[in-house]
Order: C-alpha cells, then structure tokens, then sequence
C-alpha cells in the first residue's frame, strides 16, 4: 500500500509462475494463484463438495503417502492425465460428482503447475488465496478486504504452463484485477482490456485445453471456463485450504 493524497492506496500486481509468487510473498502481499485450468478451480470443488480441508502438496511420493489413511482422498495429475493410483485427477467435474466421498475428508492434491505455485508463496504472503473465473467476485472481494486489513497490496499470480504464460490465467487474472479496480483497488500497469463474453472461446483456444481435450477432459475446460457462478473462496492456513469467511 502506498500513501495517496493523504489515504493508503492498495495495489494489484500481475506476477507469473512459481517466480512471482516468490515475488508476491516476499513482499508480504495478499497472493491469489490462479490456475484457471485446473488446481484453483479443483481446489474450490472440492471445498465446496464438503471436504474439510485441500493439502497441497509438491510430489507424486508425498501424495501416495495418504493413499491408505481413510481419512483423506488423494487427487493429481502430470501432464494434466490423472495419475492411476489416485482417487481422483486433478478434475473439478469429477470431484464434484464424487463429493459424497470426499464430504468430511480431507483431500490431498499434487498438480503440475498450480501446487508448486502454492507452495512458493507459503510463509511470505500476507494471506494466500485460490483464485479463477468461476469465483472472480469472490476471490476479488476477500482479497480486497483481507489487504485493507494487513495494509499490503495484492499480487494475482498466473500460474501458467511449464513456465510459460497460458492464455487462460492471463484471462483469469484480469478478470480478478477488473472486478479489484472496481473495489477502489489501483494497478502498477494500465488495466487490459478484457471481454467476459469470450471466456469459453479463450480457455477452449488455450495450449491447455488442447492437451486436456485431448485427454477426454472436455468437460473440465467447459467448466473452468465459467465467470462468477461460486462465491466458494480457499484461503491457505498451517498447510491447507480452507474456506474463506467474512470475518
């Protein structure tokens, strides 16, 4: 936050990959990763089916670890295919329509790119969120208040595809950042312009989508590819998400 005409002014900045959230973290700001296809959106999913709790973490070996604990479900994927020992992959579709499952129970979710994201703006941020189009509102409004609350500014962290921009974050992002300038939020850098409408067209175009369609995750993209139809925010506390509250 910066001093503006005598008032604290709150800034949004757009990072990418496992190196901003590095950034966002160490300069202690509020950090919403946004893996638009899929973590952020599994993640939300699996919240909102009833779990108790999202552990992320970095490998295939400390997911399988929880394999034979009946307490949690264990969820993944590399190179977006779910991996076959798991109960689930890293699919929002499937862990919704298998949330009487997963209601009371934890669940423990290694992904490519979103996961190791997480993991790189533990311990620094202000607070770490998940975020995507399917809660921008949401995610915007507790990113907003939570900032005002630690006085730190907002870092909306693409997560991207092995390290490179995907098209469907960067879409993400700024609908995230329109719905946090119109909260009273300022940006670093001139505001994108962006069309909501063209949401499917932009998450089915993406190098992404094509490796998932090509997976038989269809149904996935379309999905992801919806804007505000949860108010379901995650917010990251001694290693897990959990849902986010008003207060």
């Amino acid at each position: 936050m910066r001093e503006k005409g005598g008032a604290l002014s709150l800034h949004v900045r757009t990072e990418l990959g496992r190196p901003g959230a590095e950034r966002g973290a160490a300069r202690g700001d509020v950090v919403v990763i946004i893996d638009a296809l899929r973590a952020s959106t599994t993640i939300a999913a699996a919240l909102r089916s009833g779990a108790e709790r999202v552990i992320p973490v970095l490998t295939v070996e400390e997911a399988s670890a929880y394999l034979s604990d009946p307490g949690y479900r264990v969820a993944g994927e590399r190179g977006g295919a779910r991996l076959p020992q798991f109960h689930y992959g890293n699919s929002p579709t499937q862990i919704w329509a298998h949330r009487h499952e997963i209601a009371g129970l934890a669940l423990v979710l290694t992904t490519s790119n979103g996961t190791r994201c997480i993991d790189a703006a533990q311990g620094g941020a202000a607070a770490l969120l998940v975020g995507s189009t399917v809660n921008a509102s949401a995610v915007a409004r507790t990113a907003f208040r939570l900032a005002r609350r630690h006085g730190r500014d907002i870092a909306l962290v693409a997560a991207g595809l092995d390290g490179d921009p995907a098209a469907e974050d960067t879409f993400s992002q700024r609908v995230i950042a329109r719905r946090l300038a119109a909260l009273g939020a300022l940006r670093t850098a001139p505001l994108p312009i962006v069309k909501e409408t063209d949401s499917l067209d932009v998450f089915l175009g993406s190098r992404s989508a094509a490796r998932l369609v090509q997976l038989g995750y269809a149904e996935d993209v379309r999905f992801c590819a919806q804007v505000d139809v949860w108010d379901t925010v995650p917010i990251h506390r001694e290693g897990s998400f959990h849902l986010a509250t008003d207060e």
